[in-house]
C-alpha cells in the first residue's frame, strides 16, 4: 500500500501523459519533425517546432480539466531568385530601361525573333539587322 501511495506522489512523466491524454500527439510531433528536418537540410536555414498544451477547468468545482494541444513549425523556406525591372510609361514593367540609349541603331530586341541556341543564349542570326 505504501509503495501505492509514493507512485501516486511521483509526478507524471510528459510521454506518459501524452500517451493517456493526447494519443497520436507524440506521431504528429514526429511528422512534423520529419518535415522540419527536411526543410532545413534543404535551406541550409534554422527552423522550429512548438508543441503547446493548455489547460483549463472544466467545471468550478475544480476535479475536472480540458487539455487541448498545438503543433506548430515554422520551417524554413528557400531564398527566391530576384530579377532587375525597369517603370515603363503607363507604370508598365519592362526588362529593358527605358531610359538608356540603344547599343546599336536598331535594338536588336526589335529586329524581330532570331535564331537562338537555347543552351547558350547566342543568337545564331537576327533578321533585318
Amino acid at each position: 500500500m505504501a509503495d501505492n501511495q509514493e507512485e501516486r506522489k511521483r509526478p507524471q512523466g510528459l510521454s506518459e501523459i501524452l500517451a493517456s491524454i493526447r494519443p497520436g500527439a507524440d506521431v504528429e510531433l514526429g511528422e512534423e519533425m520529419s518535415k522540419l528536418i527536411d526543410a532545413v537540410k534543404d535551406t541550409g536555414k534554422a527552423g522550429t517546432l512548438t508543441y503547446s498544451i493548455s489547460v483549463k477547468l472544466a467545471d468550478g468545482s475544480g476535479s475536472a480539466v480540458v487539455i487541448g494541444d498545438k503543433i506548430a513549425a515554422k520551417r524554413p523556406e528557400k531564398d527566391r531568385a530576384t530579377s532587375i525591372a525597369y517603370i515603363g510609361e503607363g507604370n508598365h514593367l519592362t526588362r529593358t530601361d527605358p531610359n538608356s540609349m540603344p547599343l546599336w541603331d536598331e535594338d536588336i530586341r526589335d529586329a524581330g525573333p532570331a535564331n537562338v541556341d537555347l543552351r547558350t543564349g547566342e543568337i545564331k542570326d537576327a533578321p533585318n539587322a
